[in-house]
């Protein structure tokens, strides 16, 4: 029974691990069969390093050679590329040359009519060729490819030796260019009128810019007047700074607001306790509060109290209490009040049942959340009072450290 209970687990193990051990004997039997494929297919074991063909640049090998004085020993070389021999320069040339003639075009459509430097390269990669270059005309076309000053109209042919060296030889071949002067833009050539205009009737004050040239009628203004434009730039970013700060501004007057609101509460509900225990109902209750701030001229520090003018305005125009109250609590829009003005309403509706004991507890919870936003208050204020403390800190450094480096 033991023996059958042992079997039934070893099965289930297999089950269950079975597809991991797969995984694993697959990773071993994969790392075998690339190191026999590696041993087969390696050159290096030969003691052979293969080069990369003309034109595949050079080689890096990483050797492990064994049999040096430490043993194993990890070597790094680089195998330069073949390189043509004599005979295949010579079978390759008319496409070498071919390849070549397009390279050191340049800017320029074809070696018939070169008006801007050629580019003379000095390898060819795709053929591990270097090049080496001579002009019979080194005043018209130096061996770098730049074209001279000095171009006649009819243009001038010449003719351009590269030297083609695979490393051990060098093969000479002729490549003609015409080179015809650079040929002028309609504003360059515009520019050189304007200079020769300006140099005649030097006794005036003044140079009359042409209406017309070649045909075409001109405008003019001064093309440092374009700077302006980033003036339009400084108006949007103004803009864009102005929307921010009203929306910061308002974002804080909101803040302020609702702390003045939390600040406020406390004392809206202790008022509402001491009336409703001296026999005041709900609605004058209200109505008194309101009445005393108005007296006093608090309702501008006291925002609270302007909400509930609005709301006795309702109740006296003939709204509801009850919805007189939840707008109230709306208006404001924070959980506290919403709290106090549903409270109210079903005093209302109940006649005022248990109203003060509701107030009391509520005015635990409101005392509560001013003693936490004092608090807050004050790790704000203690936060922006370390900005002037890091100046002042700085001024002291300077003031510590400045006379030891003047009297170094």
């Amino acid at each position: 029974m033991r023996e059958k209970s042992r079997r039934g687990r070893l099965n289930e193990y297999g089950k269950e691990y079975g597809k991991y051990a797969a995984c694993v004997l697959s990773g071993f039997a994969l790392y075998g069969l690339s190191e026999a494929a590696g041993e087969i297919g390696d050159p290096v074991r030969d003691r052979v390093l293969v080069r990369n063909e003309y034109g595949g640049g050079d080689r890096q090998y990483e050797l492990l050679v064994e049999g040096l004085e430490n043993g194993k020993e990890q070597v790094e070389v680089t195998v330069p590329e073949r390189k043509m021999s004599d005979a295949e320069v010579r079978k390759e040339l008319p496409g070498i040359v071919e390849y070549l003639e397009g390279e050191i075009l340049g800017k320029n459509s074809s070696l018939s009519k070169v008006q801007s430097d050629l580019n003379l390269t000095r390898t060819i990669a795709k053929y591990g060729l270097s090049v080496e270059w001579e002009s019979e005309a080194p005043e018209t076309v130096s061996d770098m490819g730049l074209i001279g000053s000095e171009v006649p109209e009819s243009g001038k042919t010449v003719t351009l030796r590269a030297g083609l060296m695979n490393g051990s030889s060098v093969t000479w071949v002729e490549i003609p260019v015409t080179v015809f002067p650079e040929a002028e833009t309609l504003g360059e050539t515009f520019a050189v009128f304007l200079g020769k205009l300006a140099e005649k009737d030097l006794e005036t004050g003044q140079v009359v810019l042409p209406e017309t040239f070649d045909g075409r009628t001109l405008h003019y203004r001064s093309a440092d007047g374009g700077g302006n434009g980033g003036l339009i730039f400084l108006g949007i970013a103004a803009a864009l700074c102005l929307f921010l700060k009203e929306k910061s501004d308002a974002k804080e007057a909101k803040k302020q607001w609702e702390d003045r609101m939390i600040l406020d509460y406390p004392e809206l509900l202790l008022n509402f306790v001491v009336l409703t225990g001296a026999g005041y109902p709900v609605r004058q209750a209200w109505k008194k509060q309101v009445m005393d701030a108005e007296s006093k001229n608090t309702v501008l520090l006291h925002p609270v109290y302007r909400e509930m003018r609005t709301a006795l305005n309702q109740m006296e125009t003939g709204t509801p209490e009850i919805r007189a109250y939840g707008e109230f609590g709306r208006r404001i829009g924070l959980g506290c009040y919403i709290k106090f003005a549903s409270l109210l309403g079903n005093s209302v509706s109940t006649g005022g049942k248990d109203l003060r004991r509701l107030l009391e507890e509520e005015m635990e919870t409101a005392f509560r959340q001013r003693k936490e936003l004092a608090l807050r208050k004050g790790e704000e204020a203690s936060t922006k009072l370390l900005i002037p403390m890091f100046l002042m800190l700085g001024v002291v450094m300077v003031m510590v450290v400045a006379p030891a480096f003047l009297s170094l």
